[in-house]
């Protein structure tokens, strides 16, 4: 806002600037003589014209000569100058091209020229030489002020002219500046010369008249002295009148000069013509006196009360000298020159030197142009032949060069010759390397297509792969906020997500290797293309992972796809020669229902799809909130794990083992606790399998055992009884290669025997490799160390490879104890294992007692030893302490003996 007022301001100054400096010019007129005068205001007001437009500079044109007439009272001849002005702001409104000087020119051949001789015949009714001069030099200043306001505007710096100021920016011909050149030359020099010429013309005509009234007033005064010295006293009136009248009878000067004396109060005494004798009572007044140079030396011009023209008066006009009689007292003599016996000559002068200037504005307006059509014909041509020559070359046009003496215009046309014939080359090249770009055109444009092939598309399956499933995501509109969550029964614009993965692809590769692998997941693609439809899309996203996009109306549809998708493994594959039995399982979630982002839709199918693989092969799974809140809290504790380690928040319990002849404790089981400082007590069957999937259950495995061997010896050296501690080791830690090391460090950093350590290997530990289990087995025998297998019957050990393992125990499982009084085939199962047991020379431990009855019935089939909740539950170390320096071996018989007693009594 502060720029535009800034430039609205200096708008307003530049415009009163103009309009000061026309006042000015129109006040300031360069005069010539006898009122005739040059005046440059139209210059000023043109410009002005041009800049602002025609309403504010026709503005300052009516207020400058609205001045000039009533201010300083110009004739109203000044008229013809504004009409001048409307003309041509008419000429540059209504045409597009720049014409003032044919349109002044038009203007005073219709207008100007008639409106001065009709105006000059209404007041003299005569045709004389002052009416054709004032017609030249009226003419001449229009014409000269248009001619030099156009120069002026064409080599005006249009950088100066602010924003907001109206002009076109048009190009300058050189034959227009050559035009300009010779006008200022020749126009100049001349208005210098004529002004000069008419100031010395001015001042001659002046100063001859001066010369002629003084010698005339001298020999008057000289006669008029001697009459009175011969009368002896002074004349009167009649007398000088008389004298006067004899003057008029000389032919010199009474048809030269008017001679007057007056008193010094003007009044009339005599005078040589009779028409100024009328009132001879009134002053004789000079009107409107002009003192010159010389003394007592003036101009009388009359006035009239219509200042039509400037010449107006001036036929009249004479000079006077005014000298007075010193012979007589109070009286002065008049001596008056005319100018009309001067005027003409002067105007015929001043004529012919306007004549002459325009002529010569012709001759060099004529020379202009033949030097223009000689200098520039050439160049002409060559500008016109040379108009869009790369496309005339390019169509095999032919040129015919135009032809000139003069040297640099011919040396330019050679060079655009030599120009010619390198682009007609170029061209040349130009059009070869056109057809050899086409041709790599259409190479680029068929391996674009391979390469957007390459990048959407799956090379071996030829299904639309990640990238692919991005873009088509984008299609879907995806990035605008989704719309409120609708019924399943309604009409909604909703899609599902599933992902398919390949159950066991993975042996696939491994057994019959990547080839195999290869041709099987080409097979498959192929049998997933047959559910694709226009509602239906499936993308490899990589490996043996599948993606389909189903857009579907009923939740129905949804399940009706997954199935197919699960069926469609039903038949075997066969790749060469072999059939290849496989199955799928299917991660379904469903857009906007399970997420309003598709990250976290595909993040949910992805859950759903393991979960799937968790409940079987071949079936399909929605996702559930549930299943992701339990997947959070996993991967939370999985996270917390190594901190739980290194701020100590693991504890160890001990359950007692309890001989099952004596009653005394034989043994003990190290069972961990994670006391998290949030949640409270973890269940190991919820970190323990975390542990193992992150790695972290080697830390833990070791500082179990450090713990657990740590404890036992402190125990040993506070005098408890010796007997040793059972830790379970698990499986990822039961192939590393430095469990030995690491047992044998422990064992030396806290001094306790081998024999007191018992670690305890489930069956699915074996399974993996029974071969390196049997050696491990007997590496850790060889120590010292018993190996007891935990939950025996619940793995899928072979009893073909019993035998061989180098185990001192079994540990029945719970699984087998609970309801063994009530079940007879759990109670054989049991029965068998522990004579099994027996005739391979194992002890067999029985965990998870937690009722009489099963004491009993465990101690009847010679079970060798028992643990459980009926004798005691997992304890901290201090309460374990207590427990073992409280036991009463004969405790285990009061526990018997009172369950015989109930049996009797409600029997």
């Amino acid at each position: 806002m502060k720029q535009r007022r800034s430039k609205s301001l200096l708008l307003v100054i530049t415009y009163l600037a103009g309009l000061g400096l026309a006042l000015y010019c129109e006040s300031h007129e360069l005069h010539l003589i006898f009122s005739i005068s040059l005046s440059f205001t139209n210059v000023i007001l043109l410009l002005m014209l041009r800049c602002f437009g025609n309403m504010y500079g026709l503005a300052a044109a009516v207020l400058a000569y609205g001045m000039s007439i009533t201010m300083w009272d110009k004739p109203y001849i000044v008229i013809l100058s504004l009409l001048e002005l409307v003309a041509i702001s008419l000429s540059l409104t209504w045409s597009k091209r720049d014409r003032m000087l044919r349109t002044d020119a038009l203007f005073w051949l219709i207008i100007g020229i008639p409106a001065i001789f009709l105006t000059y015949w209404g007041l003299y009714h005569k045709v004389g030489i002052e009416l054709w001069l004032l017609i030249t030099i009226s003419v001449t200043n229009g014409l000269f002020n248009v001619m030099f306001a156009d120069i002026i505007w064409k080599y005006l710096p249009k950088r100066w002219l602010r924003p907001g100021i109206s002009f076109r920016n048009e190009p300058l011909f050189f034959r227009k500046v050559l035009f300009h050149i010779i006008i200022v030359s020749i126009a100049l020099p001349f208005l210098i010369f004529i002004l000069n010429n008419s100031w010395s013309s001015y001042a001659s005509v002046s100063q001859y008249s001066y010369k002629l009234a003084t010698s005339t007033a001298n020999s008057i005064v000289k006669e008029l002295t001697a009459l009175r010295q011969t009368k002896g006293q002074p004349l009167s009136s009649a007398e000088y009148q008389s004298y006067i009248q004899g003057l008029m009878d000389q032919p010199v000067t009474g048809s030269y000069y008017e001679i007057a004396i007056t008193t010094q109060n003007d009044s009339l005494i005599a005078s040589t013509h009779e028409m100024n004798l009328s009132g001879s009572s009134r002053p004789y007044g000079i009107n409107s006196p002009h003192r010159l140079d010389q003394p007592d030396f003036y101009l009388h011009v009359p006035t009239y009360k219509s200042r039509i023209l400037p010449v107006q008066g001036w036929s009249e006009a004479s000079y006077v000298y005014k000298m007075p009689l010193n012979t007589l007292d109070a009286l002065q003599l008049l001596i008056c020159v005319p100018m009309k016996h001067d005027q003409e000559l002067i105007y015929k002068h001043f004529l012919s030197q306007f004549l002459i200037l325009l002529l010569f504005v012709i001759c060099g307006s004529t020379i202009g142009q033949w030097l223009n059509n000689r200098l520039l014909r050439g160049l002409t041509q060559l500008a016109t032949l040379t108009t869009d020559l790369p496309d005339k070359l390019y169509t095999v046009q032919k040129i015919k060069w135009p032809e000139s003496s003069i040297y640099e215009i011919r040396s330019l046309i050679h060079n655009f010759k030599y120009m010619s014939g390198n682009l007609i080359h170029m061209f040349q090249d130009s059009l070869k390397n056109t057809q050899l770009l086409e041709e790599q055109t259409a190479q680029l444009l068929q391996s674009e297509k391979k390469l957007h092939h390459l990048a959407y598309y799956d090379e071996l399956t030829g299904l639309p792969n990640r990238l692919h499933f991005q873009e088509y995501i984008k299609t879907l509109g995806l990035d605008k906020p989704p719309d409120p969550p609708l019924d399943e029964s309604s009409d909604s614009p909703a899609f599902a997500v599933m992902f398919a993965d390949l159950n066991r692809f993975k042996q696939v590769n491994d057994t019959l290797g990547h080839a195999i692998g290869n041709e099987l997941l080409h097979d498959i693609a192929r049998r997933f293309t047959r559910i694709v439809s226009e509602q239906c899309k499936v993308f490899r996203l990589s490996g043996d992972e599948f993606l389909f996009i189903l857009h579907y109306e009923h939740i129905s549809d949804v399940q009706q796809i997954a199935q197919k998708i699960c069926d469609i493994c039903e038949e075997p594959f066969e790749i060469n020669g072999r059939a290849l039995y496989m199955s799928v399982s299917v991660g379904i979630s469903v857009y906007p229902f399970d997420g309003d982002d598709i990250d976290i839709v595909m993040r949910n199918a992805d859950i759903a799809m393991y979960v799937a693989k968790e409940q079987g092969d071949g079936l399909y799974h929605f996702y559930d909130s549930l299943i992701e809140n339990q997947r959070e809290e996993n991967m939370r504790l999985e996270n917390e794990l190594k901190n739980a380690l290194l701020e100590e928040q693991f504890k160890l319990y001990y359950q007692p083992k309890i001989d099952a002849i004596t009653g005394e404790i034989i043994g003990a089981e190290a069972l961990i606790r994670w006391l998290h400082p949030e949640h409270g007590m973890v269940s190991p069957a919820k970190f323990i399998p975390l542990a193992e999937n992150s790695g972290v259950i080697l830390d833990i495995d070791e500082w179990v055992l450090e713990e657990a061997c740590r404890q036992n010896r402190s125990w040993q050296l506070q005098g408890m009884p010796h007997f040793p501690v059972a830790v379970n080791i698990s499986a990822r830690h039961f192939y590393q290669s430095n469990l030995i090391p690491t047992i044998t460090r422990i064992l030396e950093e806290t001094g306790l025997e081998p024999r007191y350590l018992l670690l305890e290997i489930t069956e699915g530990t074996l399974i993996k490799n029974v071969e390196y289990g049997v050696r491990m087995m007997e590496d850790l025998r060889a120590m010292g160390i018993h190996i007891s297998m935990d939950d025996f019957g619940t793995g899928y050990s072979s009893l073909s490879q019993l035998d061989r393992l180098p185990i001192s125990e079994m540990k029945l499982d719970r699984s087998f104890i609970q309801g063994i009084t009530q079940d007879s085939r759990k109670s054989s199962i049991v029965r068998a294992v522990i004579e099994l047991g027996h005739h391979m020379d194992l002890r067999i431990v029985a965990e998870g007692i937690e009722s009489p009855e099963e004491l009993k019935y465990l101690t009847k089939l010679e079970c060798d030893q028992l643990q459980g909740y009926l004798f005691s539950k997992p304890l901290p170390e201090p309460k374990f302490t207590r427990f073992v320096l409280e036991w009463d071996s004969t405790t285990i018989n009061a526990v018997q003996s009172s369950q015989i007693n109930t049996s009797e009594s409600s029997a």
